[in-house]
């Protein structure tokens, strides 16, 4: 455990600089790169927050062989020798974070391993809290769905974007506004109000490019690295602007072949259903 939470702790120095540069850069990179450059740098950022890159340079460690000078006597290792080098090559006292502490008369643990166990033990309170709120989010959401069987539009935006797997329409009381769910079982809701067919159009396009673009896995991965580094704050603004990033970008990607007036009247749509 311990000499994973060392692992984690590189890791998340790493990221956390690298974070913490490209916020700092992100006015000038916004303007000068496209929005799919920055969604893809940030996942760099959440794959180098999870990959031990570092361990897999090559290190080789040269032995060295002692040479003894010609003419120089050995000494014999008597008890007396032994003692004097011992108290000659003593070494300074140990770091506060390796020393024991004693919680029973027969139980003793380093503080870096009990620092290994909190970490841990914060790990998985986070991913059940998370995984826990979003099964009551969804159980919700379905209990209040109505099933759409048949959509023209639906049908027309998934053969524009060339995906042939089965996904659910839903339209619920709970929803606000439309959202894809489900990475094994994708669905779309749909919030229970008017939309007009060239609108919905736009609305599916959105939702199944998040599909195509395999964006729920992005964000659940992200979720991960969340987990993982729950002690390190820039890992919160980190998934924060990768969700940022994803919006856009997937905006871009639905717009970049429409006219002036079709991208209009895509971020019309989308606004007014955020609202």
């Amino acid at each position: 455990m311990a000499e994973i939470f060392k692992t984690v702790l590189i890791l998340s120095i790493f990221g956390f600089c690298t974070t913490a540069l490209l916020l700092c850069l992100k006015p000038v990179t916004a303007k000068k790169f496209p929005a799919k450059w920055q969604y893809y740098v940030w996942i760099a950022v959440l794959l180098s927050m999870i990959i031990p890159a570092y361990k897999l340079v090559p290190f080789k460690e040269v032995q060295k062989i002692p040479v003894i000078p010609q003419g120089e006597v050995i000494r014999q290792n008597t008890p007396q020798n032994l003692e004097n080098e011992a108290e000659a090559l003593k070494l300074p006292d140990t770091p506060a974070i390796y020393q024991e502490i004693n919680i029973t008369s027969d139980f003793r643990i380093s503080i870096f391993d009990l620092l290994s166990y909190i970490w841990f033990s914060g790990m998985c309170i986070f991913m059940i809290t998370v995984i826990a709120s979003y099964i009551i989010y969804i159980t919700q959401k379905r209990k209040k769905a109505v099933k759409i069987t048949e959509n023209a539009e639906f049908d027309n935006a998934k053969k524009e974007l060339k995906i042939k797997r089965r996904i659910k329409i839903r339209m619920s009381a709970d929803v606000q506004s439309p959202m894809l769910t489900g990475i094994l079982f994708p669905v779309v809701y749909l919030p229970c109000r008017e939309i007009p067919d060239e609108n919905l159009r736009m609305v599916f396009l959105h939702e199944l490019t998040h599909y195509k673009r395999k964006d729920l896995l992005i964000k659940w991965l992200s979720i991960f690295v969340n987990a993982v580094h729950w002690f390190n704050p820039l890992a919160y603004l980190l998934c924060a602007n990768i969700s940022e990033a994803c919006e856009i970008s997937c905006d871009m990607s639905v717009t970049k072949n429409m006219s002036e007036s079709e991208q209009k009247a895509y971020m019309k749509t989308i606004l007014d259903l955020v609202e």
